[in-house]
């Protein structure tokens, strides 16, 4: 029976493995999707997964790997675990899922959503009401049919009630589009890549797209492991074009799971840099590369003003090797909020250079390295002014942004650039 709008649903998880093989990795049970309480969610591993030597804990956290456990959902308000939300759009993405699956957004349950994604999600997991292995389809549309994608997103946001008929190529991949901006996955060249469209409610119609241009450049600069990008221009209107980095050579995927998932909280506010690097410690194959890598995008984050640092912008990937922090996304300095929302010794605005070498020791970093790291993403930060330039920057909306850059450089190290 299907699970549109039902009090239970019943979905059976797949996992598309590194070498583009399929293992059955379990079930899930959502109960009292139409009451008003509390919604119940169950997941028990598959016994074969468990036996098989490509299991992996889905959520280590969570979901360590045992025999005949039923696990409960740790979340009361979505009845699923946190791991299988991991696979969800957020704003934007839900509206176009919940069209595949000619549902109501406000009546649909997250289990009634992972009904209608199927396989077109970022990262592992495939979800299925059926107990078989699951036909994989088609999830990007070709970069040739990307002007026909913007239109179609523009019309949306400018009426939700455009009917779905007009909307034939968001509806053929922008289940996996996620965030509150229009997203599509698309296929270049033969290569899956995240396309990032401009927004009607951009303040500049470049803007956006110039400043993650920009924030992921010097990110790449300053040391980061960033997924190849590139910016294109269709028809006078800017695409951010990112590869994906879920899909590995062999045209299979390497599991994700958010920082979110990991911690365990939605209040982001309440979080630490060093909690998530305390994460790390714990989980990642190689802790001391990831530790530093984590600690240069925090510095990063910090004088580029990159405020949107919550717990969906970090994750971990799981591949042959086991886990490791994924390369960094979406690092775009924010016109909008000046401060931080993940917590740096106990602050989230003014944070100056002391601030950032004792969360680093919190990371479990030595004094001698947090400084090291923090003068060498310093010095390689110091021509952001050029860099944001030649990325097209405009200047109209961003002059309280570059005199604070300004001011983050005089805190952080000690001259101005």
């Amino acid at each position: 029976m299907s699970t549109r709008y039902a009090e239970e649903a019943h979905l059976y998880v797949h996992a598309i493995m590194p070498d583009g093989g399929i293992l059955k990795v379990g079930r899930i049970l959502s109960k009292n999707l139409q009451s008003p309480g509390r919604l119940e969610g169950f997941f028990k591993y598959d016994p074969q997964f468990l036996d098989h030597p490509q299991a992996y804990p889905v959520d280590p956290v969570n979901l360590p790997l045992m025999h005949n456990k039923v696990f409960a959902a740790n979340n009361p308000n979505t009845g699923i675990h946190s791991i299988f939300e991991d696979s969800l759009p957020d704003a934007w993405g839900r509206q176009i899922l919940a069209r595949q699956g000619h549902l109501e957004l406000n009546r649909s349950r997250p289990a009634h959503l992972l009904s209608v994604l199927h396989n077109k999600g970022l990262g592992r997991l495939l979800y299925s009401e059926q107990d078989r292995k699951p036909t994989l389809t088609r999830a990007s549309i070709s970069f040739s049919k990307i002007t026909e994608a913007i239109g179609e997103a523009r019309q949306l946001e400018k009426s939700l009630d455009t009917d779905s008929s007009d909307l034939k190529h968001l509806l053929a991949c922008g289940s996996s589009a996620g965030g509150a901006r229009p997203k599509v996955l698309t296929e270049r060249d033969g290569t899956l890549c995240l396309a990032k469209l401009t927004s009607i409610k951009d303040p500049d119609p470049i803007i956006l797209v110039a400043l993650e241009n920009a924030g992921m450049t010097l990110a790449r600069q300053a040391g980061l492991q960033v997924p190849p990008f590139a910016v294109h221009t269709v028809e006078n209107r800017s695409i951010f074009l990112i590869e994906r980095f879920d899909v590995t050579r062999q045209n299979g995927r390497n599991a994700m799971i958010s920082f979110k998932t990991m911690i365990g909280t939605d209040d982001y506010y309440e979080v630490s840099y060093s909690n998530l690097a305390e994460a790390i410690r714990w989980f990642s194959h190689q802790p001391e590369k990831d530790s530093e890598l984590f600690f240069r995008q925090m510095v990063i984050n910090v004088m580029l003003r990159n405020t949107d640092d919550h717990l969906q912008n970090f994750a971990m990937l799981h591949t042959k090797k086991g886990w490791e922090l994924s390369p960094a996304y979406d690092i775009v300095p924010n016109i909008y909020q000046p401060g931080q929302i993940l917590q740096i010794g106990s602050k989230h605005d003014n944070i100056d250079r002391e601030d950032l070498i004792q969360e680093g020791k919190a990371f479990g970093l030595s004094g001698q390295k947090t400084k090291q790291l923090l003068n060498d993403v310093v010095e390689r930060l110091a021509n952001w002014q050029e860099v944001f330039a030649q990325c097209g920057v405009p200047m109209a909306h961003t002059g309280n942004l570059k005199k604070d850059i300004n001011a983050r450089f005089k805190r952080i190290a000690l001259t101005s650039h």
